[in-house]
């Protein structure tokens, strides 16, 4: 016959194996707090050549933020029928921070040859270190024909040296260049359509030969007279028989340098169409307008989806775009009520011209903290709930009931502990950006591998004062200033 004592001093023990079972739980969820290493690698994806020959090479190098190679593990993707492998090799690599110091990571390389020109799409590479597994970014190039062989041109317009910032009262040059473009036909750029921006001077420059020879198509001076912003809204140019399309750009304004005479009276040029001339006549456009798309939250829910819709607004009346949605994106992915804000967010990047942006993932911290407190309180109370004369079939549905709610409290430390971002070493943060280029290499004078729009999402992989390197989810990536970035 079992004494007193050891009647409570089984019930303790019972008590403090099923309180630890919730904790044990998440380590099969959330390596980021109870992993092998607690840290996520940063990995970064480069490609060369930046347009592959047919039959030639296409190298993919990866490198990963480790300076063990046999502890890195890389799958590569299926691969289409358009490439072959042809190789691989892994080997140590040292990354200078400064002239003196430097940290080694490991470098996996892939070659491929391609098979066919054209666009070839490439799915994310799995990586693992020490048990912890990520993916990169998909890739895409664009194949062309060896010398001598026909091949096929998919021209697209994209505008060159954009300024990150103007400053109000100082003329710039924008220029728009065409890419792709078949060297066998003759490139006769057709004039100006778009609409002028009432808070800038606007002037059409004339091309040179050298200019065509570039692939220039049209070269426009401005000059910012007020506000936070001068855009251009998209638009469309006529080459003989193709219609292609203008990306719409927004570059950032600031205050006027002292001393400055801002022009009181526009000049407007004789080659701007009429339409252009009508609209630089009038007075300063309003910011682009918020979408007003009105959702009905759970009454819980609704100050906070308020409150975030207000900001969201402040910043977009003061054309912060960026700024505005950044706080759509940060209530969709932490608040109760986050996918109520999803069409907003949606609409609002609509009338930015930005695509392929993808949705945030929920993770409301408030609701799993909620979710671990109910669980856990009404656990305890389970487990010291007094038991008496019970019947073996009300045992079994009280053993039930114990199990669900250790698997919701599981769930609950393993939802918290997803929700929260990167370490210090591994910055992997979610960003938007302000109209900006994006480089190869951490240097303003380098070769510009991207060119991302106001309001682009982004995921900043590494960072590196003041710059950090960035990736959207359309496969895009390259090194931007931080100034730049809009975290939240």
């Amino acid at each position: 016959m079992e004494k007193p004592g050891m009647v409570r001093g089984h019930r303790f023990c019972r008590t403090g194996l099923l309180v630890l079972i919730p904790l044990i739980v998440p380590l099969f969820f959330s390596p980021r707090l109870f992993g092998q290493s607690g840290e996520e690698p940063v990995v970064l994806v480069e490609s060369f050549p930046e347009r592959p020959v047919l039959d030639g090479s296409w190298r993919i190098s990866i490198l990963v933020d480790h300076p063990v190679p046999e502890e890195v593990t890389v799958i590569p993707p299926d691969l289409p029928s358009s490439l072959t492998f042809a190789q691989s090799r892994k080997e140590t690599r040292l990354i200078r921070t400064s002239p003196e110091e430097g940290t080694r990571w490991t470098l996996v390389e892939f070659l491929f040859v391609p098979q066919r020109t054209g666009t070839i799409s490439l799915g994310a590479f799995e990586v693992s270190v020490r048990g912890f597994k990520t993916t990169t970014r998909n890739l895409q190039t664009y194949v062309t024909a060896q010398e001598g062989m026909r091949e096929e041109y998919h021209p697209r317009l994209v505008w060159d040296t954009l300024p990150a910032a103007l400053t109000i009262g100082e003329e710039a040059e924008l220029i728009l260049r065409i890419l792709n473009w078949d060297p066998g036909k003759a490139l006769r750029p057709p004039p100006f359509r778009g609409t002028a921006p009432a808070e800038a001077l606007l002037e059409e420059l004339p091309l040179t030969k050298e200019d065509l020879d570039q692939g220039r198509v049209l070269r426009l001076r401005v000059i910012p007279l007020e506000g936070t912003r001068v855009s251009l809204q998209p638009f469309l140019l006529h080459f003989d028989t193709l219609t292609l399309d203008v990306p719409a750009i927004s570059i950032r304004l600031n205050p006027p340098a002292p001393g400055n005479a801002i022009p009181a009276v526009p000049v407007l040029p004789a080659q701007l169409p009429a339409e252009a001339l009508s609209e630089a006549a009038l007075p300063q456009k309003p910011p682009l307008t918020f979408p007003e798309i009105r959702e009905k939250p759970f009454p819980p829910f609704r100050k906070a989806y308020e409150e975030t819709l207000k900001k969201a607004r402040e910043f977009w009346s003061l054309a912060l775009y960026a700024e505005a949605l950044g706080e759509l994106r940060r209530g969709e992915r932490d608040l109760l009520g986050g996918p109520n804000l999803v069409s907003t967010r949606r609409a609002a990047e609509q009338s930015l011209g930005l695509s392929m942006t993808g949705d945030e993932k929920w993770r409301p911290r408030n609701f799993f903290l909620i979710l671990i407190v109910l669980s856990f309180c009404l656990l305890i109370l389970a487990i010291w709930l007094p038991k008496k004369s019970v019947t073996s079939l009300f045992f079994r549905g009280y053993r039930v009931v114990i199990l669900l709610l250790i698997g919701i409290l599981g769930l609950g430390i393993a939802g918290l502990a997803s929700s929260y971002g990167g370490t210090e070493k591994s910055p992997q943060k979610s960003a938007v950006l302000r109209a900006s280029a994006a480089y190869r290499v951490p240097d303003s004078q380098g070769a510009i591998s991207a060119r991302w729009m106001e309001g682009q999402p982004v995921r900043v992989r590494a960072a590196s004062k003041p710059w950090a390197y960035a990736e959207s989810a359309d496969g895009d990536a390259g090194w931007v200033r931080q100034d730049n970035l809009i975290f939240y």
